[in-house]
């Protein structure tokens, strides 16, 4: 009985089309940041209940990991990862910090809506 993968060829076939992003704009990263640490406020601060004094410590901590994200591996519409949501979560919960599950799905939900758009509006700009 062989176990050889049966879905090789095809997994090689699909990453043989090698699709070039641009790199990481660290003005559009510091400008969207802002944007999404000041939205994420909002939208947190309606469940005061759930973060209470720790609200602008949640929400500084997904700044942060969001801003290294964008800053180092967002290169357009396509390159959105879901890491970025995963280690907000993770990092929220070492530092057992409240709401960590609401905020990194917060997070995520706002990301999808607006980064990729705001990317077009930006580089449309540019041109």
């Amino acid at each position: 009985l062989s176990l050889k993968p049966i879905c090789r060829i095809s997994f090689t076939c699909a990453l043989s089309h090698n699709h070039v992003y641009p790199n990481p704009i660290p003005e559009f990263a510091k400008s969207e940041t802002r944007k999404f640490q000041t939205q994420l406020f909002r939208k947190l601060s309606e469940n005061v209940d759930e973060f209470g004094d720790d609200l602008d410590q949640v929400v500084a901590v997904c700044a942060q990991i969001f801003s290294e994200f964008l800053h180092k591996d967002y290169g357009g519409p396509g390159t959105l990862l879901v890491e970025p949501f995963t280690d907000m979560m993770v990092a929220l919960k070492k530092k057992k910090l409240p709401g960590a599950a609401l905020a990194a799905r917060a997070s995520l939900l706002w990301a999808q809506n607006y980064v990729d758009k705001d990317w077009e509006v930006w580089n449309s700009k540019l041109k």
